[in-house]
């Protein structure tokens, strides 16, 4: 019963919540203002992100005091320390700004909670040695577990580029982890998934052009971004890292690919230019497609076909049991053959322009 009542609460929350909060953000100024970087008109609410934040929150904490007694698992509690850190830091940086190195603070914190209040931590590599042997990291999975959590988080922030993007990558990147736990999981590592899907789906619906709006009502602002980049990072390592796995950690890369390859390759390329490699800039792969002619709406569509593809290469190597170096060679080969199309693209488009 549960499982159907959160996902319906969320999403119902979502929208109630984001009508309320849509005339607060203006009264006090939490909006975003067009600039040089941005394509928009007028301000903007940066109110999505706490919409979501709060409907995912009433989704798990009511069915849970109606039917079971506020009996929270660790893991839920842990989860829920992490994203209210991080939405509460998104939402004074989106209202007043904030430096970086502040928001890299409560970011490692997140995942710091993440390992020690949640127990999710990204431990196996999976089988890499050329003989088959695991390749585990040993005292560098704390750290590294953390790392791979910030990068998630500000690889979902780096897509929130256009209306609409990052709600429907989030939503594509947690179909595929869902259909994953579907199939190899439990019950119990689906309603999360679920929970935010439809908190999701219920922002989509403000955020997302359509025949009848022609640009975004509500912006998702760094506090959505944040959390949901949080959630994408949870999931993955959850599930490629419980036992037994529900995905082999080679396999579990492709499901995050797309962000994971287009952050990556942004920072390498601010690197290369000599700048710092968080600078804001105009380069990435939305970026690209929109310069080429594709509309808003078409850009959105091709990133996450890219994403479902990319999802689809993760599921169909667990389920045919692929070896766990050949996928992770896989994905580095993808890698770097989106890095020289991207670079090239980039350049081609360069000469044109002069």
């Amino acid at each position: 019963m549960n499982g159907f009542i959160q996902p319906a609460i969320a999403f119902a929350a979502t929208i109630v919540l984001i009508i309320a909060l849509r005339p607060l953000a203006f009264r006090y100024g939490l909006t975003d203002r067009p600039d040089e970087r941005k394509v928009h008109k007028g301000e903007m609410p940066l109110i999505g992100g706490i919409a979501i934040y709060f409907a995912i929150l009433c989704a798990v904490a009511l069915p849970e005091f109606l039917f079971d007694g506020y009996e929270y698992s660790r893991e839920t509690l842990a989860f829920f320390a992490g994203a209210t850190q991080l939405m509460s830091v998104g939402v004074w940086d989106d209202w007043l700004g904030l430096s970086p190195w502040l928001r890299f603070v409560a970011q490692i914190g997140a995942g710091l909670i993440m390992v020690y209040g949640g127990g999710i931590m990204l431990v196996d590599l999976g089988a890499l040695g050329l003989d088959g042997s695991q390749v585990t990291l040993g005292m560098l999975a704390i750290p590294f577990t953390v790392f791979v959590t910030v990068g998630m988080i500000n690889a979902i922030n780096m897509c929130d580029g256009l209306d609409g993007l990052s709600g429907n990558m989030t939503l594509v990147l947690l179909a595929g982890l869902g259909l994953a736990n579907s199939f190899w999981g439990t019950a119990d590592h689906l309603e999360m998934h679920n929970v935010v899907s439809a908190a999701v789906a219920g922002f989509l619906v403000f955020n997302q052009r359509s025949f009848w709006r022609n640009r975004a009502w509500i912006f998702l602002g760094d506090a959505g971004s944040m959390v949901l980049g949080f959630t994408l990072a949870w999931c993955a390592v959850d599930i490629t890292q419980c036992y037994p796995p529900i995905v082999a950690p080679a396999a579990g890369r492709w499901f995050l690919a797309v962000p994971v390859f287009d952050t990556v390759t942004m920072m390498l390329r601010r690197i290369a230019r000599g700048t710092s490699p968080f600078q804001a800039d105009s380069e990435h792969l939305h970026h690209l497609l929109v310069r080429s002619g594709f509309s808003v709406s078409g850009t959105i569509g091709l990133m996450c076909l890219f994403s479902a593809v990319c999802c689809a290469v993760g599921l169909v190597s667990t389920w045919l049991r692929v070896p766990d170096f050949a996928v992770a060679a896989g994905f580095l080969v993808a890698g770097l053959v989106y890095l020289y199309v991207i670079n090239s693209a980039w350049k081609k488009g360069r000469c044109l322009g002069r």
